[in-house]
């Protein structure tokens, strides 16, 4: 073989052993799920709001709407900021667990 032949390189994910792949489903579907969640919120929030509010603020749904997404963001931003820091500290395996911990422990 000489220096001018090329080696065909593989692509990325025939490089990933089993439990790479394993790793990336499982993160995938975290995030899927995640999304979900938002998603959901989008798909209800109207219903949820005419239930909640007076006939005569049904102006102000798309508002409320706003300010509940709004919220939601505001509380992505700020758990993602505080987790970071408590994972800074005491790693990202034992902010997880106390994560997964605080959603099971909290009642309904």
């Amino acid at each position: 073989m000489s220096t001018t032949d090329v080696i065909p390189s593989l692509p990325w994910y025939r490089s990933l052993g089993a439990s790479q792949w394993k790793t990336l489903v499982a993160a995938n579907l975290g995030w899927t799920l995640d999304s979900f969640e938002f998603f959901a919120l989008f798909l209800t929030v109207g219903f949820a709001l005419h239930q909640l509010v007076a006939p005569d603020e049904y102006v102000a749904i798309p508002r409320y709407a706003g300010y509940v997404i709004a919220a939601t963001l505001f509380g992505w931003g700020t758990g993602g900021m505080i987790g970071g820091i408590i994972a800074d500290y005491i790693g990202r395996k034992r902010t997880m667990i106390l994560a997964i911990l605080a959603y099971s422990l909290t009642p309904d």
